[in-house]
């Protein structure tokens, strides 16, 4: 059908005669009038969405190793400026033998000291805490620890550069890591959280020390004057200036031990509220009042109260949610049989004695020469009775123990079923792959362990044994055995869940995962 336009005759084409079946309104091309017909409402053409294009940094794995590589390289050397520093500042102090002035000898000291301290404090945290996690490559953990630390490194004659540099490679490694595609904003909001509330006090008594050397080096504010140094004897207004520093340096401090004991509190949380913000700036603004000690602390608040405003990720819920709905095979704990516990309590019991009419028969020649023949034989078999009863006794308990798994199965009616039952986890067993039996062979766990993983292995079909070996690699891998064995005994956990598990874990510390893990022992 041609549809012309009313108004200079143009006549539109397939595309457009389409949109008009469609009861849509079109323009017409050449004088731009709406197409109109009589009888006939046009709906307004639909409107595009353009998509968000979101530019990802995406890293070849060559780039990718070779920035591990620097990070690791860096890792090495970035405690060498602050060991020759810390050791040259002790050192020194050895300089007031060839001085006789106490003022001078005082003023040596104090110096020296507190470069030391200084030093000491960023070369324990950095050997102690840093270096360790980006050896095992747990940037994650410390994603701001380097930089923040560096920083406070560089305020002192720059002996942090190294520590700098290393935390800005840290954090792009962090944000182009391909294991964290999957993190949404707030996710990469909780590993600043972390990062920060670890080190928020630590860092905050570190700038007190710098702060006090400072004012030594700098002097202290005066209304009379722009700045005074520190002298003996004190002048008239020095005493009174000294007494507001020290109240200022108090709440500063107990700000910092406020924020040392809310940190448990704070590091265990994944959803906050308006209070935990607030709480947390104040405790920041009362360590910001010497010399800003409580920067790191103020940026936590912040942080937490865009993590209050936005919405979080959810995972955990979702795992915990997710197994409270489908309640899964647990695996099964194999009961003892009521008639192999019989028998058991047959066998320890000690035979009673009885004693039974002994009726007469009379008795042939032939069958008394039989009896004599027989005697011999009863007592060679008592003999041979009598010594292999250790070995007949060790092999029932192996029959019973086999039993057990078997006859825990089904209701077995005959001698038949339990033969069949046999002979079909003989064949599960047999048909284990090589891989999976080198893969349960490397496991570093105990006999009984491996025993209890074939007992489990038994009633899987050949992908989900696959699967489930995997997922146990996986978790012994990156994972301590105490949480393993926890995870392990959970009811309704099923190995295809252990992968979400380890994801969750694997952006905690040790005792985020103690926590977790006794979480889902309570709900899941």
């Amino acid at each position: 059908m041609i549809h012309v336009c009313t108004e200079c005759g143009y006549s539109f084409p397939k595309e457009l005669s389409s949109l008009i079946e469609q009861n849509i309104q079109v323009y017409c091309e050449r004088c731009g009038s709406p197409y109109s017909l009589k009888g006939v409402k046009f709906k307004p053409a639909p409107t595009p969405v353009l998509r968000k294009i979101s530019k990802t940094i995406a890293l070849s794995e060559k780039d990718f190793s070779n920035l591990n590589k620097l990070i690791q390289f860096l890792n090495k050397i970035s405690f060498l400026p602050v060991f020759i520093f810390t050791a040259i500042s002790f050192g020194l102090i050895f300089e007031v033998v060839f001085y006789s002035d106490w003022s001078v000898i005082t003023d040596i000291l104090f110096k020296r000291i507190f470069q030391g301290l200084i030093g000491l404090s960023i070369l324990i945290y950095e050997t102690e805490y840093i270096s360790p996690k980006v050896k095992e490559q747990k940037y994650n953990k410390v994603i701001l620890d380097s930089l923040c630390w560096g920083i406070l490194g560089c305020i002192l004659y720059g002996i942090g550069v190294i520590i700098l540099i290393k935390g800005i490679f840290i954090i792009f490694y962090v944000y182009t890591n391909k294991e964290n595609r999957q993190l949404k904003a707030y996710d990469y909001g909780l590993l600043v959280k972390n990062s920060l509330n670890y080190l928020s006090a630590k860092a905050g008594f570190v700038i007190i020390l710098m702060g006090i050397y400072g004012a030594y080096l700098s002097g202290i504010y005066l209304p009379s004057a722009n700045s005074v140094f520190i002298t003996f004897p004190y002048y008239i207004e020095i005493p009174i200036i000294l007494i507001i520093y020290s109240s200022l340096l108090v709440i500063a401090i107990v700000g910092l031990s406020i924020d040392n004991k809310l940190k448990n509190e704070i590091r265990i949380k994944q959803k906050f509220d308006l209070r935990d913000s607030l709480m947390t700036v104040f405790v920041g603004v009362m360590g910001m009042i010497f010399f800003a000690a409580g920067i790191f602390i103020f940026l936590k608040g912040v942080l937490l109260f865009f993590l209050y405003l936005a919405k979080p990720s959810g995972k955990l819920k979702k795992l915990v949610s997710y197994l409270e709905k489908k309640p899964s095979f647990s695996p099964q704990t194999y009961r003892e049989p009521e008639l192999t516990k019989k028998i058991m309590d047959k066998k320890k019991e000690p035979p009673e004695s009885v004693s039974l009419p002994i009726p007469v028969i009379p008795t042939t020649r032939e069958e008394v020469t039989s009896l004599k023949q027989e005697k011999p034989l009863e007592k060679e078999l008592n003999v041979v009775k009598e010594g292999g009863k250790l070995r007949t006794e060790r092999d029932d308990a192996k029959k019973e123990f086999k039993l057990k798994l078997h006859e825990s199965l089904l209701p077995v009616k005959s001698e038949k079923d339990k033969k069949l039952i046999k002979e079909y986890f003989s064949k599960i067993f047999a048909l284990l792959s090589k891989d999976l039996r080198q893969q349960i062979i490397d496991l570093k766990i105990s006999k009984k362990e491996k025993r209890e993983l074939l007992e489990e292995l038994a009633f899987l079909s050949e992908a989900d044994q696959v699967k489930y070996i995997e997922s146990l690699v996986d978790l012994y891998r990156k994972l301590p055995k105490k949480l393993i064995e926890k995870i392990r005994k959970l009811p309704n956990v099923k190995p295809k869940h252990y992968d979400k598990i380890v994801e969750q874990l694997k952006y905690m510390d040790s005792e985020e995962q103690i926590s977790f893990v006794q979480f889902l022992e309570e709900n899941a």
